[in-house]
């Protein structure tokens, strides 16, 4: 942060799971499938308006930075 000329002030780690997920597209897929709730109300349009066939799941894995000059 002081790269960019700030200082941290707080940050907090946000996960829908309660644990790292990984980044890997077939390690995330698994994760999902095992672990997140399946979207139906999302899966339902991605189908409908995107011609979609893949199984929806999502998932927050961020963060929260607050910094000050």
């Amino acid at each position: 942060m002081a790269d960019i000329g700030l200082n941290l002030v707080w940050y907090k780690y946000l996960t829908s799971t309660g644990k790292k997920m990984p980044t890997k597209g077939r390690e995330y897929d698994r994760f999902a499938r095992e672990n997140l709730p399946h979207q139906k109300y999302m899966e339902k349009l991605k189908r409908q308006y995107l011609q979609s066939k893949h199984y929806s799941s999502y998932g927050i894995d961020d963060y929260i930075i607050l910094a000050k000059k």
